[in-house]
């Protein structure tokens, strides 16, 4: 007959319980990339015969656009981001996917006029240490993320701001972005 004592089988519980969540974020992440990479390849929408397709300075919108950030707010001010780091951000319906500089995120947003609420933000849970500091932006990242209540877009620049009206993020239009526009 086996013993096991009272200690070890709640930390032998406590362990499955650990490994429990960490496999069921894991699969959450990738049903959610899949899903998202299964609705990038199929599409239902058929450009008119009098559509043309543009890759210059077309007007920007929110949804429809790969936004990277160039700047985001700290303790000491509003900073660019750090060298070789990309963060992104793509609105589409609803959802708001791209990456945080080291993992990948995503959220819902609603828009009214002017105003912007991100919420149920997550994101894929990698850890990276080169560079130096990457891990401490992406954290920033995603709580300015879901504290932003306004967005304002002046050429290819995007800028959310908190409930005070300060800029919070800035963003640019990423390059090479193609659009298909409908003429008369």
């Amino acid at each position: 007959m086996t013993y096991v004592s009272k200690a070890t089988s709640s930390s032998c519980r406590g362990e499955l319980d650990i490994m429990r969540k960490i496999s069921l974020v894991l699969l959450m992440s990738m049903l959610l990339l899949s899903t998202a990479a299964a609705a990038g390849c199929t599409s239902n929408v058929t450009p008119s015969p009098n559509a043309t397709t543009s890759t210059t300075s077309p007007a920007l919108q929110l949804e429809g656009t790969t936004w990277k950030l160039t700047s985001l707010a700290t303790e000491t001010g509003v900073k660019n981001t750090l060298p070789n780091t990309t963060i992104t951000a793509i609105f589409d319906d609803g959802n708001v996917t791209g990456s945080s500089g080291c993992n990948r995120y995503f959220g819902s947003y609603e828009l009214n006029k002017t105003e912007i609420n991100i919420e149920q933000v997550g994101s894929t849970l990698m850890f990276c240490a080169d560079p130096d500091g990457v891990m401490i932006q992406e954290t920033t990242y995603l709580l300015l993320l879901k504290n932003v209540t306004s967005y304002a877009m002046s050429n290819n620049e995007l800028t959310f701001s908190d409930s005070l009206g300060n800029p919070q993020l800035v963003f640019e239009a990423a390059r090479n972005t193609t659009t298909v526009t409908a003429t008369a």
